[in-house]
């Protein structure tokens, strides 16, 4: 439902008084202002950007031709890409995995590139605790797929460093949820496991955090996920705190032992693993109003990968660079990014 220009002033007046009841007058006096001068657009640094690119839509083109028009048209340095344990990659316990299209994709990292790999996800036999080592599924995971995958890839100078799962606070595949990774206690077995793994098979490749949903979403559920991983101790297996960004809800970022408090007091550098805005003439204004206020807020943001390079949903749904629409084939951010 659009709404006309009262009626938004009215729902921004309403949430802003909600929000004044909540807090200290000094914390109200922060609210009140940014609901009087919200952040404005300002440009974007380009030294901290990456995008988020899985290679599976071949409507972009080849591997090497997207890479391509990452590095060279947009002139970014910085790719993420997911290694998926999926059923198509290991059909069952007793055969090992197969590797193909992730070679194509690791295999072809160009010079001036680095790339970010996400380790997530099981195979459909993960549900049945019989394929489990020691019973436990965590490890299992650990061992049937990180070890190997890392292992396979250590040598790759490409790769800055392996990102432990994806939002892991909520089941995105069915199978997944074995591994009762929205318990932060179970998300820390996996993290140390994978932890030790890398520090020892891929000396030299960073361990980067896996980010749950936009952390100032849904506040502050996400956030308190984040703090729970914090108490247990996850700085101490990581070299970078993964973190996503959708939406805006600068409030969130602002209030006492909010998103901002919280990631100043992590010691590692910040890593914004996804943000990004749908519509193909949304995304420029967005990023230019919500990265430079974040890095404002919180001056560890050491990168920031959009979402995502290409997208081939309907262009009021896309979030992508490269749409497959002919009237938006690229986005505004595409042409900022080319131009800039």
């Amino acid at each position: 439902m659009r709404l006309t220009r009262l009626q938004r002033g009215c729902l921004i007046t309403v949430l802003v008084m909600g929000w004044l009841m909540l807090v200290s007058c000094g914390e109200a006096g922060n609210l009140l202002d940014l609901a009087l001068n919200p952040p404005q657009r300002k440009p974007i640094d380009k030294s901290l950007v990456g995008v988020n690119n899985f290679f599976v839509d071949t409507e972009f083109g080849k591997v090497t031709q997207q890479y391509a028009d990452i590095h060279d048209t947009l002139h970014l340095k910085y790719v993420r890409v997911l290694c998926a344990w999926t059923t198509d990659v290991q059909s069952s316990p007793a055969v090992s995995p197969t590797y193909g299209f992730f070679d194509s994709i690791l295999a072809n990292i160009p010079a001036g590139v680095d790339v970010l790999v996400v380790l997530s996800h099981t195979p459909d036999w993960m549900t049945n605790s019989g394929n489990w080592i020691s019973g436990d599924p965590r490890l299992t995971w650990v061992e049937k797929w990180v070890r190997p995958t890392v292992a396979r890839y250590a040598a790759v100078p490409g790769i800055v460093g392996f990102e432990i799962w994806n939002e892991e606070d909520t089941v995105t595949v069915p199978s997944d949820a074995a591994l009762a990774l929205t318990q932060p206690e179970n998300y820390m077995e996996v993290l140390k496991l994978s932890s030790q793994v890398i520090r020892t098979t891929a000396q030299g490749k960073m361990v980067v955090s896996g980010a749950t949903q936009s952390i100032q979403q849904n506040f502050p559920a996400h956030l308190n996920y984040n703090k729970k991983l914090r108490d247990l101790g996850a700085e101490g297996y990581i070299d970078a705190w993964a973190v996503h960004y959708y939406g805006k809800s600068f409030e969130s970022v602002i209030t006492s032992n909010g998103v901002a408090d919280f990631l100043n007091s992590v010691v590692v550098p910040v890593w914004i693993t996804e943000s990004g805005e749908n519509g193909p003439t949304d995304q420029l204004a967005y990023v230019e109003t919500a990265w430079p206020f974040l890095k404002e807020k919180v001056p560890s943001i050491a990168r920031i990968y959009y979402y995502q390079y290409g997208d081939t949903s309907p262009a009021a749904e896309n979030y992508g660079l490269r749409t497959t629409d002919p009237q938006f084939p690229v986005s505004d951010l595409y042409v900022w990014l080319r131009d800039n």
